[in-house]
């Protein structure tokens, strides 16, 4: 476990800084690309009270019946109680191409998202685009990194964990993790980072797929209704008017468009209007 201290930051900085090369990022995973089975083993080994943690809360009661801004807001709960570094969480979407902080866990989150918002980069968007984790410290974040570093640095992170959201194989978002000490995450931390956010997108899969075909549902009931309103209206105009059930389905759809109202509320209208006469 690393210990807070803010001693010496600058200095590291700058030395890091001064070399002339710079990291390359993706030299930066060094969890994401191991099986599941391979990182629980791990963790479980390192920290089995934070991993029962982990599962009590994303796999129990808890997690059930909720909806997906939610189930990320417990997931980001749940990687700052399991994580002992971990200082600030929060969950990232992106939707059409836009990032938005969807779970946090305090405004120290919110700040340093917007950190990245901003300037278009940083461990939270490249974890999103690459589909990787990213972990570094803040001598590490700032050759790649230096405006959003800056700005994250004048919030008090020191160092930056960051896990994609993987959603039925497309970029969903990511779990972020930020601290305020200097040293940073370890190999444990991003093994049970990891885990939490492969957790949470099979929930979050799970639960869109729940709402979709809800959603579906819905809508054939809805049909099926609309469908025997609309065959009992046709069968009314057929008797009254003595014309085929085709013709008289002609009515209906003529009405419906001369006066832009939906066709089963036509119908419905109908059959009030009939009902009307024959009461």
């Amino acid at each position: 476990m690393s210990t807070d201290t803010d001693t010496g930051e600058q200095d590291l900085v700058r030395d890091r800084t001064d070399e002339p090369d710079l990291l390359d990022v993706d030299v930066l995973n060094r969890a994401s690309g191991r099986g599941t089975r391979d990182l629980v083993a791990q963790a479980a080994a390192d920290q089995p009270a934070a991993v029962a943690l982990v599962v009590d809360a994303l796999t129990g009661s808890e997690a059930h019946g909720r909806d997906v801004t939610e189930l990320l807001q417990l997931v980001a709960r749940t990687a700052k109680a399991a994580i002992a570094d971990c200082d600030s969480a929060g969950v990232t979407v992106v939707q059409e191409g836009t990032p938005f902080t969807s779970a946090w866990t305090d405004e120290r989150t919110l700040s340093v998202d917007r950190d990245q918002y901003d300037v278009g980069d940083g461990p939270c968007l490249h974890a999103v685009r690459q589909q990787t984790c990213v972990r570094v410290t803040v001598s590490e974040a700032v050759q790649l990194w230096p405006d959003f570093t800056r700005a994250a640095r004048a919030d008090g992170v020191l160092a930056f964990l960051a896990c994609p959201l993987v959603v039925d194989g497309q970029q969903f978002g990511a779990l972020n993790l930020y601290s305020r000490s200097l040293d940073g995450f370890g190999d444990a931390d991003e093994a049970l980072a990891v885990l939490i956010a492969r957790i949470a997108s099979g929930l979050v899969a799970g639960q869109l797929r729940q709402h979709r075909s809800a959603a579906l549902v819905s809508q054939l009931e809805e049909a099926i209704a609309s469908r025997a309103v609309i065959e009992q209206a046709k069968g009314a105009i057929a008797v009254v008017r003595q014309v085929s059930p085709d013709d008289a389905f002609g009515v209906l759809r003529t009405v419906s468009q001369d006066t832009n109202v939906k066709l089963r509320e036509v119908a419905a209208r109908t059959l009030r209007e009939f009902g009307a006469l024959l009461g």
